[in-house]
This record gives structure tokens, sequence and C-alpha cells, in this order.
């Protein structure tokens, strides 16, 4: 066998010359040193060769479709075994590139390699950062989901500011009038084809300058050393920067949040490394914004890309050169202030908590598989992800529950623990609370069942509604009963005498005002509502669907003079949305108690 293959190369070797061509590259000497700047080159490498390695991989799995993008990386992230290391691997790779070629700039730079005859090593140097940049863009679009989607908006409304060609470039990233198919075709395209090859040619062509001239001006003539022990001290960066990649891998996973949704309230932010750019913005307003986007990141870019020219002394000289660490200096002052500024802004926080929850909603609903019509239709069949949205929407401009809704602003009943036993008795001790009616309009409609109304005239005989806290408390767990469902679990203290109880009181005491079984109302108010299955599903899918129907709230609830009264839903929601609203509402209310 192995004089077979050694005639093979002998064989090759005759028509080609190859083994003269490999010993005349690995037996060469080139100029010593480099120092910083060499192990940054070869970080820089090492980077592009893991981004290829796992992006040739990855795209064996990868679906650029807007339907099935996101499941696909969903399935390489979660399902498929070793994916989300795979994924991890590009991910920080694709990152550690931009900023590892940003640092090599800077080194360069202050080593004095940029001169003479090292001019074309430099800009080389310039154009795999700016391509690193591009990779960094048209890859954050490639999962679909909601921060690389909104990213991209942010990053083509930044381009469409350019004058002249701003808005031909914005078109040309997005693919038409919304970011959609068509876009994420082009940046896919770009990333895997458009982007790699240049930054593949424009690394061999520096390797090779630098084989001839070196990195820096050498301290004598003849400072040589063996290419070998060049290439050596680069197998050893390759091997501690890809270590470094797999140790970020394990402790920080790839981020992958909620499918792309264009509808939604999601809290838009560029890729990190554009934040500078997000900033800088923010300095200047309407025609003028061209000024931070355009004309100065181009000012920067055109001198680091006359550099050469600038400082033509063979030693570092701070009048060129600090100009170079001024302009990344900058940047990432910039970046920094904006991201320090997200990280005091408590509704940008707000919004950023919730949409990582959703995340990891739909992360492990996806688990279960994937309908035809994609993520978006994942969620919208979920009960549990489409009822908290419908709730967002459409009732936590008035109500709070949970995490949703601002109980400063709010004019309708807080509805954590709406239901329970706690909640009721809590309620018909103290209506006028803030949490209950107090800042909507039935405000001092309800009379406490326990309390003497302040308006009631001392001399003026009142009787409470119940006689103790007894009697409150049956109240409340009879009410509370009334809603429960089946699957709901059972109540030790509602015994058949506690339950009557209750009932003979709300039937003889409550039905002045209230129905109960369609029953009562003595004063004819049409106004309070009725008791009887009150706070079910099917209870709180009428009153969602019409309050002014006489199951819950009855004809008065919808009277044009109780400002901010709450509006009826089945015009704008449909039957299946209002049945969702109703059970995610109830069942969040009573969650933790009963």
């Amino acid at each position: 066998m192995t004089r077979l293959l050694r005639q093979l190369e002998d064989w090759i070797d005759e028509r080609t010359t190859w083994r003269t061509g490999v010993s005349a590259w690995f037996d060469s000497s080139v100029p010593r040193g480099g120092g910083l700047a060499a192990a940054l080159g070869a970080s820089v490498v090492t980077c592009f060769v893991v981004l290829v390695i796992t992006g040739l991989v990855l795209m064996m799995g990868y679906a650029p479709s807007p339907q099935a993008a996101w499941a696909s990386v969903h399935y390489v992230q979660f399902v498929q075994k070793g994916g989300w290391v795979l994924r991890g691997l590009h991910y920080w790779a694709t990152q550690a590139l931009f900023v590892l070629a940003a640092l090599h700039i800077v080194c360069v730079a202050l080593v004095a390699s940029p001169r003479r005859p090292r001019e074309i090593g430099w800009w080389l140097g310039l154009l795999v950062l700016g391509l690193a940049v591009g990779e960094g863009i048209t890859g954050g679009l490639l999962p679909w989901d909601q921060r690389g989607w909104w990213a991209r908006v942010v990053e083509g409304n930044i381009t469409g500011l350019a004058p002249g060609i701003g808005g031909f470039l914005e078109q040309m990233m997005s693919g038409g009038a919304e970011l959609g198919a068509l876009g994420l075709a082009r940046a896919f395209t770009a990333h895997v084809l458009l982007l790699p090859l240049p930054i593949a040619l424009a690394l061999w062509v520096r390797h090779t300058l630098v084989r001839r001239h070196g990195w820096r001006e050498p301290a004598h003539t003849g400072d040589v050393e063996p290419y070998l022990k060049m290439l050596a001290r680069g197998v050893v960066v390759f091997v501690v920067v890809s270590l470094a990649l797999f140790a970020v891998t394990g402790r920080f996973r790839a981020p992958l949040e909620a499918p792309a949704d264009p509808l939604s309230d999601y809290p838009a932010r560029p890729e990190w490394f554009l934040y500078t750019l997000f900033q800088l913005r923010k300095f200047f307003h309407g025609p003028a914004e061209f000024w931070g986007t355009t004309l100065i990141p181009g000012a920067a870019a055109g001198y680091l890309a006359l550099f050469p020219f600038l400082d033509r002394s063979r030693r570092w000289h701070p009048v060129a050169v600090l100009p170079v660490l001024g302009i990344f200096g900058a940047a990432v002052w910039l970046g920094v202030m904006a991201m320090r500024h997200d990280a005091h802004d408590s509704q940008y926080l707000k919004a950023r908590a919730k949409w990582d929850r959703h995340a990891d909603a739909v992360a492990k609903l996806a688990m279960n598989g994937m309908p035809p019509g994609g993520p978006l239709e994942l969620e919208g069949h979920d009960s549990e992800l489409r009822g908290r949205d419908l709730f967002e929407r459409h009732c936590a401009s008035c109500h709070v529950l949970e995490d949703l809704g601002d109980l400063k602003k709010a004019t309708a009943t807080k509805l954590d623990g709406w239901g329970t036993t706690a909640w009721i008795e809590a309620m018909i001790h103290d209506p006028d609370a803030p949490e209950f009616f107090g800042r909507g309009p039935y405000a001092e409609q309800m009379p406490s069942v326990d309390v003497r109304p302040k308006k009631k005239p001392p001399n003026e005989t009142w009787t409470p509604m119940v006689k103790n806290d007894a009697e409150k408390n049956a109240v409340a767990l009879f009410l509370a009963g009334e809603g429960d469902e089946p699957g709901d679990p059972p109540r030790a203290a509602l015994t058949p005498a506690a339950k009557a109880q209750g009932e003979k009181i709300v039937s003889e005491r409550c039905t002045t005002c209230h129905l109960y079984k369609g029953e009562g109302d003595d004063e004819d108010n049409g106004f309070a509502p009725e008791l009887s299955h009150y706070g079910s599903v099917a209870w709180t899918r009428i009153q969602v669907a019409n309050p002014a129907s006489p199951e819950t709230y009855r004809k008065k609830a919808l009277d044009p003079e109780l400002k901010k009264h709450m509006p009826r839903f089945d015009k704008d929601l449909s039957p299946e949305d209002i049945d969702i609203v109703a059970r995610w509402t109830r069942s969040h209310g009573r969650r933790g108690s009963l």
C-alpha cells in the first residue's frame, strides 16, 4: 500500500512538481517579529476557519425562508444532538471575528507597520473588518427571530438616511417595502457566499504580503526566521483561540429569540457592534441625521484608509496614530453609552424581560412540533401565548394582571387573585379600594358588607350585610366556588354546610342589587352583576364579549355616563379569541390560590 501511494505521489509530482512548490513554501525564511499583531492576525484567521467549517455544516440543516428559518435553527439548537455546540461556535466566532479584527487594526497602527511597503496589508485589514461587520449583519437575520428581524429594520433605517444612495441600499436590504423572503434570501447569499470569498482572499493575500515584508520594519537587515517557526506560532494561537471559543460556547449558548413578528411591540435595537451609529444618530435630528450616520463615520473610514500616507515616519508618531486610537475609542465609548442607557431604561428592561420570557415559552412549545404555517401559526394556536398577547393588547390598558398593565394608570380592577376566596373577601370588605373599583366607573356604587358608608349620617340606622367575619368568609367561599370548573383542585373549606350558609346570605341579602340565578335586583337598578357562576369560564367569556349581557353586568354596564366602562369585544375579537383570553385571564387570576 505504501509503495502504491509513493508511486501515485511520483506520478503527480512528475506532472505538477508539487513537491518543489511545497518545499519552497515551507523551507523559506520570513522577516522576524510581529508579536501581538501576528497573534491577533492568526486569531482572525482562526475565527474565520471556525466560521467556514461550522457554517458549512449548519447549511445542511438550514432552510432560508420566513416559514422555516426559525424552525430549522430551533431544531439545530434544541433537538439535534450537539447542535447547540455547533451553532454556538459559529455565533461566537462571528462576534470574535469583529472584535479581533478591530484590535488587529489598532495594534498594527501602533507598531508602525502600515508604512511603505505595507500599505496594501493595512487596507486588507480594514477590508476584513468591514466584511466582518457585514457577516455579523447578514448572519444575525438568518435565524429569523425577533432580535435579528428588528435589528435589520433599525439598521435599514440608519442606512436609508444616507443621501442619494441610502434609499436604494435600504430597499436592497429589505427586498421590498418590508423585510421579507427576498431580503432573507439576499442576506443568506451574502453571508455564505458573497462575503466569505473576499474575506478568504484578503486573508490569503495579507498572509503572502507578511511573508515578504513582515509585520513591521526589522531592527536590522537580514533579521529573518524560518517560516515553519512562524507557522508553529500560528498553530498555537489557533488551538488557544479554538479552545476559548469552545469555553465561551459552553458557558453562553447562542441566543434564539421568539420568531420574527412585524406586528409585535418588540424593543428594536441594532446589533451590538452597530450601537455606535445608533447612539451617534441621537445627537442629530431631522435632515442633519445623515451627519451622524454617514459623514462622520465616512470621515473616520477615510482617515483610516489614508493613514499609511499621513505618517511616513519609521517609528510610532502620535500626530498620526492618536486619531486612529480616538476613532476606535469613540466607537467603544458611544456603544457603551447606548448600552448603559438601555440598562437604566425601565420601560426597555420591562419589554426586554417580557420578550425573554416569550422566547423561552415558544422554544419549549416548538419541541412538540411545528405546524405547516410556521412558528407564528404555532404561537397563534397556543392558548397561553395567544391569551397573554390578547390580554396585553386589549385588557392591560385598564386592568393589571401579573406583569401586564400599569397599576398607576389602571382604571379597572386588578385581576391578580380575581375569583379566589381571599380576593372576594377583601373586595366585599372594601370595594372602593384602588385595586378593586375605586379607580373605575363603579366607584362608590357597591357598599361594603361590614363597614359603615362614609356618607351615611351618624344618626341614621345602618345594618351590615354580614354579622361577623365568619359570614363574610362564607360569602367569599361560596362565590369563589361558583367559578370552579371541572378539574380545579377541590376546596376543603367548601363543605356542604359552608356552601349552604354562603348561598343563603347571597340569595337573601345580596339580591337587593345583584341577580342570583336570574332573580333579584329588588331595586331594579340593572347595574350589579349576576352572581351565579361568577368567575367561571362561561361567565368570563360573556363578560369579555358583552358586559351588558344579562348573565354578567347587564344593561347599564355600557351606559355612556359610566366613563371608562369596560367595552364589548365581540365586534373586534373572534369567538375563539374571546374564549382564549377569558380562559387565560381566569387561569392567571386564580393562579396559586383558590
